[in-house]
């Protein structure tokens, strides 16, 4: 017996493509503090102790309390406002968490901040596999969570490599930071600005 396996090519629309750059802009905004942490805690004065409780491990908890509390809530927000325009707002959250991060005079505000960035990513984390299986809810869902779930890592490969580079040429910790929260702009563009195909599913209640 022969068995025949018939693929149909995958086709991406413009929320696809914004999904894309929210996995990206996630991986990123999630590894850029960790990523300049050395140069950050020698700017903002405070000691990298061993020890899941020092400064450094602080911040990572401080982000990731938020996100998991995010994660909760998520189902609930966006059967309200919907996937697109909670994860649009999940973008503006990471984004605004990053630059402020960058522009942190004192560690103080520099945890703060985080737990907005944390929020976005709790969001991105709970309805970003949701957004693409509305897309292609009659086109084999599987294969697209797939393809996109894949930007995460690609997120991190160019990520790191850039960073450390720029860091490495004497780049400011802080431009990068900011570069990174400037780019998650866009996912968060593609996501809430209005276009000439509107998926209702995508919605929520209170459209």
């Amino acid at each position: 017996d022969i068995i025949r396996i018939e693929t149909v090519a995958m086709k991406f629309g413009r929320f696809d493509f914004a999904a894309f750059a929210l996995f990206m802009a996630y991986a990123a905004c999630s590894l850029a503090v960790p990523v300049v942490l050395v140069e950050l805690a020698r700017d903002l004065d405070f000691a990298l102790e061993s020890g899941g409780m020092s400064k450094g491990g602080a911040l990572q908890l401080g982000r990731s309390i938020p996100m998991v509390a995010a994660m909760l809530c998520s189902g609930f927000v966006a059967a309200r406002f919907g996937l697109r325009r909670t994860l649009g707002a999940a973008a503006l959250l990471m984004s605004a968490g990053i630059i402020l991060a960058a522009l942190s005079p004192w560690y103080g505000m520099l945890f703060l901040v985080l737990i907005l960035s944390g929020f976005g990513e709790g969001w991105v984390e709970g309805l970003g596999t949701p957004l693409v299986q509305e897309l292609h809810v009659n086109d084999e869902p599987g294969r697209y969570i797939n393809f996109t779930h894949a930007f995460w890592s690609i997120g991190i490969f160019l990520l790191v490599p850039v960073i450390g580079l720029l860091l490495w040429l004497g780049v400011s910790w802080r431009l990068v930071v900011v570069g990174v929260g400037v780019l998650t702009l866009a996912p968060a563009a593609m996501l809430l600005l209005p276009g000439r195909i509107r998926l209702e599913r995508l919605e929520g209640s209170g459209s």
